[in-house]
């Protein structure tokens, strides 16, 4: 009994050993320019952008896992792939040495709640009154908790409107949809160099991370860049033909002249303050409680938004206000004429009334739904009964629609 003991113990030794000597050590304590421990470098070579760079920040207060392991499957434990994602970015993004203040103002703004198209459907549809209010099932966080709330308006929603919000999960969908959501990744994430291994977190916001959700309804996106949806609706270019170029969802477009700003190599964040984007920490049921940034502001203005606050790019050279874009360049800031804009009998036009050349008409855009069909909740990931269809009899594009909103004329887009 006794020799089978030492026998015992002498293989359990020889286990532990040559566990020990396959075991790949890392041949020092790796540690950020802080002093914190974060072995995750020992194998990890990627480089992300100065600002997050690896030697600075490490791996872990934005990847989470143990940074004190070295054994992969324990250091992992835990560990995300995109930590701007809205369920995590408390965490991440969050953290108290990053961005402590951003998580819960994002998770308010309209683009995380999605309130203004929710309220707005289910009000056109009669499912709630017609006077807009904050409702708390009117937000996207709120329905991702509570998927046996059920309507029409919301089915509709689910399913062809559920993947332009930022809890949206990044590369849960196939095809187009995989670039979409993200939370902060969303609009900050750009790809990197080759050899970074890494994607790159920029502030310089380039126009084609907006315009992956603003593209549909009044098309704003693509008139600003210059693009016309067509699709091949009877429109009158080249015999009614498809478009010359395709986006990436299968939908036609052709060149248009784009924006006057646009041309001018300014992107969508040049205009919109962080504040309209990325929320203020107060609850809004429509996008117009929120924008803030006016054209009088930078023509014929002092510089301030409609809500007081500076437009961030707006300085002072040899007493003219001039613009300063995201990339340094400075605009000229031309002011509004003294008799066509300021003239008595315009005072009710907006800018847009006289300066918008051309907008998508969609008088003949409808919806469907067949109850024999199912089709994907963007929100559940599940397939459910019911398929909805979009469809157009005819679209136009024309000069823009006036209208009366409040004691102000300014253009209307259907659809």
């Amino acid at each position: 009994m006794k020799n089978w003991v030492i026998l015992g113990g002498v293989l359990l030794l020889f286990v532990v050993l040559v566990k020990e000597w396959r075991r790949q050590r890392a041949p020092q304590v790796f540690t950020t320019t802080s002093g914190q421990v974060e072995m995750c470098l020992f194998c990890h070579q990627e480089k992300p952008e100065k600002v997050h760079a690896r030697e600075v920040v490490g791996c872990s207060p934005c990847h989470l896992g143990d940074p004190l392991r070295t054994d992969k499957a324990l250091a992992h434990r835990g560990i995300v792939k995109n930590p701007g994602d809205l369920r995590v970015a408390d965490r991440t993004c969050g953290n108290p040495a990053c961005h402590p203040e951003m998580p819960s103002q994002v998770k308010k703004s309209l683009m995380a709640t999605n309130r203004g198209i929710i309220n707005t459907l289910r009000r056109y549809w009669g499912e709630i009154p017609d006077q807009p209010s904050v409702r708390p099932e009117d937000d996207v966080a709120y329905l991702l908790k509570h998927p046996e709330l059920k309507s029409t308006a919301l089915d509709y929603y689910r399913k062809l409107c559920g993947s332009c919000h930022l809890w949206f999960e990044k590369g849960k969908f196939p095809d187009f949809l995989k670039e979409k959501g993200g939370g902060c990744v969303a609009c900050h994430l750009i790809p990197g160099p080759k050899e970074a291994k890494h994607p790159r977190l920029t502030r310089k916001i380039p126009t084609e991370n907006c315009v992956r959700c603003h593209n549909r309804s009044g098309r704003i996106g693509l008139t600003y860049q210059g693009l016309y949806e067509d699709e091949g609706y009877g429109t009158p270019y080249l015999d009614g033909d498809f478009g010359e170029e395709m986006l990436p969802d299968g939908r036609f477009v052709r060149p248009i002249p784009p924006d006057v700003h646009f041309k001018a190599g300014l992107v969508c964040v040049d205009c919109h303050l962080k504040e309209e984007t990325m929320g203020e920490g107060k609850t809004y049921v429509h996008f117009e409680e929120s924008v803030e940034i006016t054209c009088v502001a930078c023509h014929g203005g002092d510089g301030k938004t409609a809500k007081g606050r500076m437009v961030p790019g707006i300085k002072k050279e040899k007493g003219n206000l001039v613009f300063k874009d995201k990339e340094g360049r400075i605009h000229p800031l031309k002011a509004p004429d003294p008799v066509k804009c300021r003239h008595p009998v315009h005072r009710r036009l907006s800018c847009q009334a006289c300066h918008a050349k051309r907008v998508p008409q969609c008088f003949g855009c409808h919806v469907r739904m067949d109850p024999q069909q199912r089709q994907t909740d963007k929100l559940t990931g599940k397939e459910t009964p019911g398929a909805w269809e979009e469809f157009k009899s005819y679209q136009r594009l024309t000069t823009p629609t006036l209208g009366v909103k409040g004691k102000e004329i300014v253009i209307l887009v259907p659809g």
